[in-house]
């Protein structure tokens, strides 16, 4: 049996969430691949947990992580304190609390590291996995890797990804938009799965997964809150 590959959005600590779409939605199997699209951690109540549970698979082999901006938030905290702040500002008390620590370099060295070797970007024959986007103004799009974690435009030119789809989280995104661009050139994979009790965020609260080899699209409501 060919090996099933799943991408999942933004998990942001809701491990019983990720817990749900990996062995009820996905029914998970040892051969299968997982590929994250960055931002385990920070909001979410159980970011320790999805952090070590994660951490497990990829020294298993079976999963592989893109560097999000909240990973790479808590990488820049640990030297400077202005990121520190801005760390602070961007949901981090959850990451700190969870691990019972008061600054990031007190996170067990073996979880830095992780983070410290997360790739920008991970490619297939027929897909890109990003966190945030790929600047599709430069000549070279891998070259930009800022906006790999922080863009969040629409634009996207397949040719100069060698006609490839490119697959991105980062950007809460309302379900039906997300089935929509499943479709198209650019899939939006952040169902805003950690914004299940903000109204105001519109129809989000989803975690989503989506399989490369039957591009099927698996989601599930948030169950951790």
């Amino acid at each position: 049996m060919k090996q099933r590959r799943f991408v999942i959005g933004d998990v942001h600590g809701c491990f019983k969430t990720l817990e749900k779409l990996l062995f009820v939605e996905f029914k998970f199997k040892k051969n299968d691949k997982l590929f994250f699209l960055g931002d385990l951690i920070d909001r979410g109540p159980r970011v320790k947990d999805t952090l070590e549970f994660v951490y497990d698979l990829y020294e298993k082999g079976q999963a592989n992580v893109v560097r999000g901006n909240h990973e790479q938030m808590l990488l820049n905290a640990l030297e400077d304190p202005f990121e520190l702040y801005n760390w602070f500002y961007n949901g981090s008390e959850r990451t700190l609390s969870d691990f019972g620590v008061n600054h990031p370099s007190e996170i067990p060295k073996k979880f830095i590291n992780f983070l410290s070797d997360m790739p920008y970007y991970i490619e297939f024959e027929d897909f890109v996995l990003v966190h945030g986007d790929l600047d599709f103004t430069a000549e070279d799009p891998f070259s930009n890797t800022y906006a790999m974690i922080w863009g969040r435009s629409t634009l996207i030119i397949p040719e100069k990804i060698q006609n490839r789809k490119l697959i991105v989280g980062h950007t809460p995104t309302p379900l039906q938009k997300i089935i929509k661009s499943i479709q198209e050139w650019k899939i939006f994979l952040d169902g805003g799965c950690v914004y299940i009790n903000y109204p105001v965020k519109g129809d989000l609260g989803y975690l989503c997964g989506f399989e490369l080899n039957s591009k099927k699209l698996y989601y599930t409501k948030n169950v951790d809150f």
